[in-house]
This record gives structure tokens, sequence and C-alpha cells, in this order.
């Protein structure tokens, strides 16, 4: 797990930047595979965001310095695809304004390697069937409705 300069397109990386978190044990539901993430370098502080390529997981998800889940990545042919993030407030101000709450998913799609953080929407109801039930064995706290 790591970033697009460790990557190895026939798979694995050059280095490894990211561990399994010794909190939380990998999930699997619906054919997805879900573990959630602790950057190496971080020590044990978690203030780093998830990798822009995965190893063999689907979905990454990643603590705050409370040890508490706060965002999962979505990743398609091993490159990120879609973010869900509920840990802080977000407000799409160059897009149409509209505000989530902390705690309530927003969720952000990724253009060409690109994050589009002012389009960000709520979940759909075909995510919410198909990623809520990961996101909520990691933090059932989380909301998908303003």
């Amino acid at each position: 797990m790591g970033g697009q300069r460790k990557y190895i397109a026939t798979g694995g990386f050059s280095e490894y930047l990211y561990e399994t978190h010794s909190d939380y044990a990998p999930f699997d539901y619906g054919g997805i595979r879900a573990k959630v993430l602790h950057y190496i370098l971080d020590k044990k502080e978690d203030h780093t965001g998830l990798p822009s390529c995965s190893e063999t997981c689907n979905m990454y998800l990643k603590v705050d310095e409370t040890g508490t889940v706060v965002q999962a990545k979505l990743y398609i042919d091993r490159k990120q695809a879609v973010d869900f993030d509920w840990g802080h407030s977000h407000v799409n101000h160059e897009g149409d304004g509209t505000f989530f709450p902390e705690g309530v998913v927003h969720v952000q799609v990724y253009e060409k390697g690109n994050r589009l953080s002012q389009q960000a929407r709520l979940m759909t109801d075909a995510e919410i069937a198909k990623y809520g039930p990961i996101i909520l064995h990691y933090n059932p706290n989380v909301r998908f409705r303003i």
C-alpha cells in the first residue's frame, strides 16, 4: 500500500508505506475487502491520509488521532476512485455551496487522479447498500443523510 511512485503495475509496491492498523481487523462484505491502515512513519499517531494505490483490498479506511475511523477510500483496478469522508465538515465553496456536517458521509470522486472536492455529494442509495455496511462496521455513528 503506497503512492504512485512506489506502485508496481503488475502487483505490489517497491516500498510499503502503510500497514494494517493493529486495532482493526480486515472486513469482507459483498465482495469488497476492507482494511483500516496506519501510515508507518506516523509512529503512534495517525495524521496521514490514505494511499493513492491499493494492494489487494478494494477499500481502505483511516482513523483520526483518537483512533476513530473517519474516512474510507474505494479503489478500482488498484487506483483511488472514491473518497467517503465523515471526519470533518465540508463545504463545496467553489461548487454548489452544499454543507456536509461532521459525521455525515460526503462523497468525492477522483477523475484522472484528482479528487473533485468542490463537487462533493451525499452517498446514493446504491452506494449505501453496497458500502454502507462496511463503513458502519468500522464506525456505527456515521450518518448517510443530513
